[in-house]
């Protein structure tokens, strides 16, 4: 449900999820998920434009999950994450997640993508994985890290260019992981 899985086969602290449906009653279904789950803490990379068709989202979380367990860091959809909302942002309040031992859930809107290419990023930063063996563990998941290269055209980008900054992206995550283990 929720396309709710661990980053990998052997993570035990961080998951990826699609996005909660608009209506209030689907919000408060999909935390119930959450919560039963053992979730207790919240990443949104959904940026404005997507959060507009809630009513408030990001404040029901932040009053269920508590205002510290809540991270916002929006990336468009189809888009790959800007170095710094990943590098000191996103990475790091999911190192507080992993050292208190409280199971955190990143999501996007489907769950595919952006979710994907974030959960990459943890399990190289986090867990200390290759490169290849993170995007390995994550698309055996479900989860299509190169969901950005693959849009790429439909954008009017080059596919290869957006293939060299996720690669770049992915490449500072390992400058990044000393610091987090």
């Amino acid at each position: 449900m929720y396309k709710f899985a661990a980053a990998s086969e052997n993570e035990l602290i961080v998951f990826g999820s699609a996005r909660p449906g608009y209506t209030k009653k689907q919000v408060n279904e999909w935390i119930k998920f959450m919560h039963n789950q053992g979730i207790q803490r919240v990443c949104c990379l959904l940026p404005e434009t997507q959060l507009a068709g809630y009513s408030d989202l990001l404040g029901v979380y932040r009053q269920v999950f508590g205002i510290n367990q809540v991270c916002w860091a929006p990336i468009k959809d189809f888009n790959i994450a800007a170095p710094e909302i990943l590098v000191y942002q996103i990475l790091p309040f999911l190192a507080i997640a992993n050292q208190y031992k409280e199971k955190v859930v990143v999501h996007c809107s489907g769950g595919i993508g952006r979710t994907g290419h974030v959960l990459v990023a943890w399990l190289i930063a986090g867990r200390g994985l290759s490169n290849k063996s993170a995007i390995a563990a994550v698309k055996h998941t479900g989860r299509n890290p190169y969901e950005a290269v693959i849009a790429a055209p439909f954008k009017g980008q080059n596919p290869w260019n957006v293939a060299a900054e996720l690669n770049r992206l992915l490449d500072e995550c390992h400058r990044f992981k000393n610091k987090l283990l």
